[in-house]
């Protein structure tokens, strides 16, 4: 019996109008994300020779011109004292000038193990020379100035880039999986999933996990007289409800990844689940501090943190509780974007700590597993060991409130005629 009507449930929930809408516009979506959006995105840290060549071509003149400030300083008769500018030039350019000749010999001889080598190394001393010394010839790219904290963004930017490169050096010993120009700029399909599931991509899809299971108990009220007297008790219909929208849901978010995969990969590579990647830990005794893990665990971080969130379960409760499906999906969504509507901003886990220990906090995933949130919080920690505990005890005062309401009789899962 239980089987019969778990099929039963399935075929009602695939050929549910609702539900073939939101196939399709989660289709429409991955065509767009897959073949418009990826291609079109702009990495700010790209490998390219031309913008390094004409870096070296400047920088190479301005010192030109610096030392021959030092020169007329140094003649006698001459009160004249070189600029601040000259005088970082002649202190700084050499070694930078140093870096982009390498660069481009890597690049020249398509040796990214190399260029990735050099490359850290130039973005730690400039990086340092920008943040720590305030030195005025150097910038961050303008594109960091998105959040009108520009120094921040860079030097957050330039660390991450750093300890990436040395990342995938280290997982690259063996040479199994040869680092190439979309590995270094994250544009394989596994690296841009990764760092495209996290704040509002994540939300809009467990907001479609809602819209999914609002109708899923209020539905029956269409079959009221088949499934009146059926022999299941209340939870174990639920139960086979939660997997009904489980397999539906994972269908429908299966054929969303394979779609984008079929449309980025052939053209910057698949990637592989064994390519080391970075996730921010915070500022630890004032100092950015990164940890290194594989692809492969960032996606198991992710799963588990996916299982728990029990958006499935809590709309189902709703539903119960409102016997409106439409306030059930409403209500269960504004509950997933309220973190990011009301406190996602840098500094905010500085100022109010207890942030930490709310279970909205970690809905959008991809913030914690990256430990984006541990940046945009300004606070260390706030990742994945701390997700787990509010996640757990989010669920499991959900399971309790629905077990009490599956053993209330005068509380019907669907009222006849609602």
């Amino acid at each position: 019996m239980k089987w019969r009507y778990f099929l039963f449930q399935l075929k009602a929930f695939l050929v549910n109008p609702k539900n073939v809408g939101l196939f399709i516009i989660t289709i429409v979506l991955s065509l767009y994300f897959g073949l418009v959006s990826v291609p079109n995105h702009t990495v700010i840290e790209q490998v390219d020779p031309r913008p390094i060549q004409k870096e070296y071509i400047d920088y190479k003149a301005f010192l030109k011109a610096a030392r021959k400030e030092f020169v007329l300083a140094r003649k006698p008769g001459y009160h004249y004292s070189p600029s601040r500018g000259a005088i970082d030039a002649v202190y700084t350019y050499p070694k930078v000038l140093a870096y982009d000749r390498k660069l481009l010999g890597a690049l020249k001889k398509n040796d990214m193990n190399a260029y990735a080598h050099y490359a850290s190394m130039r973005y730690k001393y400039i990086d340092d020379l920008i943040f720590e010394k305030g030195n005025q010839n150097f910038l961050y790219p303008a594109a960091y100035n998105k959040n009108d904290n520009f120094n921040m963004e860079g030097h957050y930017g330039y660390q991450r880039t750093f300890h990436l490169y040395n990342a995938l050096l280290a997982g690259n010993k063996d040479k199994k999986t040869p680092l190439n120009k979309n590995i270094l700029e994250e544009r394989t399909a596994l690296q841009v999933m990764q760092n495209s599931l996290s704040g509002w991509t994540v939300l809009l899809l467990v907001v479609m996990v809602c819209f999914f299971t609002a109708d899923i108990v209020t539905n029956d009220r269409k079959y009221y007289t088949v499934l009146e007297n059926i022999p299941l008790t209340k939870r174990t219909i639920l139960w086979l409800k939660t997997g009904v929208v489980e397999v539906g849901v994972l269908l429908n978010f299966v054929v969303a990844g394979i779609i984008i995969l079929f449309c980025i990969a052939p053209k910057y590579g698949l990637g592989s689940l064994k390519l080391n990647t970075v996730d921010y830990l915070g500022k630890i005794n004032y100092i950015p501090t990164f940890r290194t893990e594989t692809l492969g665990m960032y996606y198991l971080q992710f799963m588990i943190f996916a299982v728990i969130i029990t958006f499935i379960r809590l709309t189902i409760l709703l539903s119960i509780v409102l016997h409106n499906e439409y306030v059930a999906g409403i209500l269960s969504s504004l509950f997933a974007i309220s973190a990011k509507m009301l406190y996602f901003s840098l500094g905010m886990g500085f100022v109010y700590p207890v942030l930490e220990k709310l279970p909205m906090t970690y809905f959008s995933i991809g913030d914690s597993t990256t430990g984006n949130l541990a940046y945009l919080m300004d606070v260390p920690g706030w990742g994945f060991n701390a997700g787990i505990k509010p996640l757990l005890y989010l669920a499991l005062t959900i399971e309790i409130l629905l077990f009490l309401f599956t053993q209330i009789k005068s509380i019907p899962l669907v009222k006849r005629g609602d």
